[in-house]
Order: C-alpha cells, then structure tokens, then sequence
C-alpha cells in the first residue's frame, strides 16, 4: 500500500505544525517576556527560536550549540555558538513550556489500519506512563521518589502519561508531572473513550472503580492481575487463586467478581509461562525482596508461573489466546519510551545549566511529538510497521521542513517527502522462529503458547535499526 494513498492525511498533521511551531510560538514570544523588542540583526523571533530548537534537536539529538546555530541559519536565526547559550533564560523556559502545552493539545489520526482482531473494537488504547531523572537541583520543580538508583539521587524527576491508540496512532500525552505522581492518578483517570474502546493498562494503573465506570459507559478493559486484589466467584465466594491454578494444565479461563466491594464481572484468563521464563521471573522476585529486606512470599513465587489477565470483555470479542496476543501489544508504549529516550535523548543533555537543560527537554519532546505526527501519515497503516526504521527516516529530513517554514519550499511538499521515505524500508523482520507482535496479531494466532519466545531482557538497550 503506497503512502501516495495516504496523502489526505497531510494536512492535519501540516495544521499541527503550523499551529505549534509558528503561530503559537509567535503569538506567545512576548507574553511569555522572550522577546521585548525584535533584533533584525540576530534573526531571532519566537517562531525562529522554537523552529530552531525543535526541528534542530529531533534532526540531531545531541546537537552542540555549535550545530545549533547552524541548523538555525536555514529559519533566519544569525547567532554564535555563545549567544545562543545567553538565549537560554527563564523567559525561552516559559516559552518552550507554553509551545510545548500546546502541542499537547494538537490530534494527528491515521485511518484504522487493517488487522482484523484489532477492528474488533473502536479503539485499542495502551496507557503508561516514563519518568525521566534529573540532577537534584531541579527539586523544586519536579520532586522525584527519592532514595537512589546504580549510585544517582533521585530527589528530582519527573514523568509523564502517556496513551497509544494502537488502530488509529492518535498519541496523547500529559504535562510534565512530579515523579512520584502515582500512576493510579493518571491525568487520564477521568478521560473517557467510545464505547466498544479497549483499554489495556499494565498491573501498575490497576483501579477497580475506574475499570467499574469504564464498563459502565460500554468501554472494555485488559489489564494483567495486580497480587492482592480480591477474587470472587460469580457464586459471590472467594476464589481460592493458588489451588484453582494447580488445576489447570497450560491455558484457562475463569468468570468472577472482582473486588470485595466493587465485585465488577470480569474474566480471569490464565496461561502458564515456560520453567525458564519462570525461574527468571522468581530470581527478580527475590532480587527485589531482598534489596528491601524482605522475603517472596509464597503465592508470589507460585504466580510467577502464570500470565494472568483481567478483562470485561466477552469471549465472542476476545478467546483466552488472542487477549494473551493483545495484552501484550502493551510492549509498543515501551518502545516508543525507548525511541524517545535512546534515539531521541530525552533524558541527556550538553550542559548544567537549568535553563538550558529545560530548553532543551521541552524542544526535544515537542520534536518528538511532531515525528510521531509523521509517522502516523507516513507509516501506521503498515500492521509490521517498525517505527525506529520509520523515525530514522524523519530525523535525517527534519531540515525539509525548516525550510518550509521560512519559505523556501512548500510544506506539503516537505511532509509529502518525509511521506513517502517513512513509507519506505520502515518494516519489521519477518521471522518463522520467533514471530513478532504484530505477525501474532495479524494471524490471530498465539505461536508463543505453544512456542514460547525467549523471555525479554529487562533494562535499558540499543534499539535495532536493521
């Protein structure tokens, strides 16, 4: 399916970009104190400065002042190395803040792509959330958990929710919050979707009265088991988890009531894990117990076993393997913190300057927004769409659109442009051994209960562009 097909998306993604980098960075410049009277000789507008600084950090990440200031010759902005650094003051923080609240607000949707078991329902939502550290002289603007992680204060971090809709790509985000915000107080907590939406949250955002006002309002929810929330029958007796476990071989199902006082109906969806996943998962267990001096306790250990799942959907709409497929689709959100942090660099910055280090957080995530805008026009409509290969293609064409926007090209020229590459060589390996997520999701069929995929390696890696 060529991306020409898929150009009348262009011009919602093009009115995002116009409304972020140029009208809203120019209608805030003075209220937000950057700009108190304009300097012809410098070049720098607001407009001028959030373009150079955006489209600047998503082409090269890492980018010196040096190559800065380079990159802002294409928007009009004449400035050494140096005073760019003195630009960087409280006042560019309030505008990059404010720019960056309103990209926030901006909707970039693709057409639903085209997977059968994903139509299934209006919409897939995936909610998480990513904390990002920072040196602890920021705590008094984001108070972080605390305590310390390999060595690093974390007196200061801060994070953000994220929501993924996985048919349409439609990406949404929250401002910047304390990192010790509490992800069952996800900003999102009173957002509600068409109904026949799915909502796929990890354990973590668990929240009984929530899921109860999301069935309510015909929305369905998947989330794995958190250990400790009460199981009922649907005779309204207590399930006795551990021994109705003993009894199943390989893969089960199970209606209850959820919750001694909200008892919301819902299926329990069990699967057995491979001993080796299994025995990884018990050595993590008692590696996190014993940093805080406690012990595993028994049921702990013995649910290690299993994949346990938690939906108010019907089995007409999803069968015990193919919710195993979808709740796994929460993997994406995870890559998509980990293009932003290791292809993006979010959460790495050139200097120990406070104003700068904001700067330079809040133009990185809106670059990072608009390339997600790109990628919805460009590359969502592929079911095996690999968004690292697609984001490469962005990046190393982000400068078509600076010099779209100080008139040297037509912007829908410049997007159709990112278009077409990021329609191009943007796929995932096809693999026979070991399928893919999307492979899985596309077929309906879960190779992993049968042909278990090796267990995934936690911590921070090298995202693979091959």
């Amino acid at each position: 399916m060529s991306s020409v097909s898929h150009e009348g998306l262009l011009p919602q993604v093009e009115q995002a970009i116009l409304n972020v980098l140029c009208e809203a960075a120019h209608r805030l410049q003075r209220s937000s104190g950057f700009i108190q009277r304009l300097n012809k000789t410098s070049g720098v507008t607001g407009a001028s400065f959030v373009q150079m600084l955006v489209l600047g950090w998503l082409q090269t990440p890492d980018a010196s002042l040096e190559a800065l200031v380079q990159f802002g010759e294409e928007v009009g902005i004449h400035l050494t190395g140096q005073g760019l650094d003195e630009r960087f003051s409280e006042q560019a923080v309030t505008l990059m803040q404010q720019v960056f609240e309103v990209a926030l607000a901006q909707v970039v949707m693709a057409d639903p792509v085209a997977v059968p078991l994903l139509q299934r329902f209006a919409g897939i939502v995936l909610e998480d959330s990513s904390i990002v550290r920072l040196p602890d002289a920021f705590a008094d603007l984001f108070r972080g958990c605390g305590g310390s992680q390999e060595g690093k204060g974390t007196a200061s971090s801060f994070k953000v929710f994220v929501r993924l809709e996985m048919l349409r790509g439609q990406l949404e985000c929250s401002s910047l919050l304390d990192g010790r915000h509490a992800e069952t107080r996800t900003p999102f907590r009173t957002s509600s979707s068409v109904s026949r939406t799915l909502q796929v949250r990890d354990r973590g955002f668990a929240d009984l009265h929530r899921w109860r006002e999301e069935a309510e309002r015909g929305e369905e929810v998947l989330s794995y088991y958190k250990a400790g929330i009460h199981l009922l029958t649907r005779q309204a007796e207590s399930l006795d988890l551990l021994a109705w476990l003993r009894q199943v071989e390989s893969q089960a199902e199970l209606e209850v009531l959820v919750g001694e006082q909200v008892r919301l109906p819902m299926r329990l969806l069990v699967e057995r894990v491979p001993d080796e996943q299994r025995r990884q998962r018990q050595a993590r267990q008692r590696q996190e117990a014993q940093k805080h001096g406690r012990c595993v306790p028994l049921e702990s250990e013995e649910l290690a076993g299993w994949t346990l799942v938690l939906t108010t959907a019907s089995a007409d709409l999803l069968t015990v393997s193919e919710a195993m497929i979808v709740v796994r689709l929460r993997w994406q959100i995870e890559l998509l913190f980990k293009l932003w942090k290791q292809d993006g660099l979010l959460d790495e910055w050139r200097t120990q300057k406070r104003e700068r280090i904001l700067c330079e957080i809040y133009g990185k995530f809106i670059g990072l927004l608009v390339l997600h805008w790109l990628l919805i026009v460009g590359c969502w409509h592929q079911p095996h769409r690999s968004l690292p290969k697609a984001a490469k293609a962005v990046r190393s064409r982000a400068i078509l659109l600076a010099v779209a926007l100080s008139g040297g090209m037509l912007l829908r020229e410049a997007t159709r442009r990112i278009q077409r590459a990021t329609a191009r060589g943007s796929q995932v390996n096809h693999r026979r051994k070991a399928p893919t997520t999307s492979q899985m999701v596309e077929s309906g069929s879960n190779v992993w209960a049968n042909h278990p995929h090796p267990p995934k390696k936690r911590g921070r890696k090298k995202l693979n562009h091959s």
